[in-house]
């Protein structure tokens, strides 16, 4: 009888992504399918680091612009204060 190991991983956005791996009816075939299921994750958990550094960097580099910007007379400006309500 054959059978498999999943994993489902749920992303930030609500989304999710499926791994599954087939693996024979014996404790030698389920080892190598955790081993194998566990990589996948590992490398798809990977991506989504680089990908989320990534976006960081180029939203702090926004930042940044944003801060080094001056009013027209070129002095720089205290932010105004924001008030909770």
């Amino acid at each position: 009888m054959a059978a498999a190991v999943r994993a489902e991983l749920r992303l930030r956005g609500g989304s999710t992504e499926q791994l599954r791996v087939a693996v024979d009816d014996n404790l030698a075939s389920l080892g190598s399918g955790l081993r194998e299921l566990r990589a996948s994750v590992s490398r798809l958990l990977s991506e989504l680091v680089e990908r989320e550094k990534a976006l960081g960097a180029c939203a702090q580099a926004g930042e940044e612009e944003e801060e080094d910007s001056d009013d027209a007379d070129g002095e720089p400006h205290p932010q105004a204060k924001r008030h909770r309500h």
